[in-house]
């Protein structure tokens, strides 16, 4: 675990000048992402490996991210279409159960 310090991190139009305590993401995480918008199934292949959910209120990409650098890949996809973006959930891992 990391502390950054960055001064030029600006928070509604004051420099920022706290501490950033960085945390290790586990190697492979699931992530939902939701959006507002509906996008068609035509999208899938431009958000790979994530699968993309059309609902009637918005979209759902769901998939696995191996490190922040991919997560960020998708993200930028999205700033990138100018899609709105509800929400980025890590998707819990199931615990193994032990054998009785």
């Amino acid at each position: 675990m990391h502390a950054h310090h960055h001064p030029a991190a600006g928070i509604g139009g004051r420099m920022f000048t706290g501490t950033i305590k960085m945390t290790d993401m586990p190697e492979e995480t699931t992530y939902e992402i939701r959006l507002r918008d509906v996008l068609d199934v035509k999208w899938s292949a431009y958000f790979t490996p994530f699968t993309l959910t059309a609902g009637d209120e918005g979209t759902l990409l769901t998939g696995v991210a191996h490190d922040q650098a991919e997560l960020f890949g998708v993200l930028l996809k999205i700033r990138d279409l100018g899609l709105r973006l509800v929400s980025v959930n890590p998707v819990p891992r199931q615990k193994k159960k032990a054998a009785s």
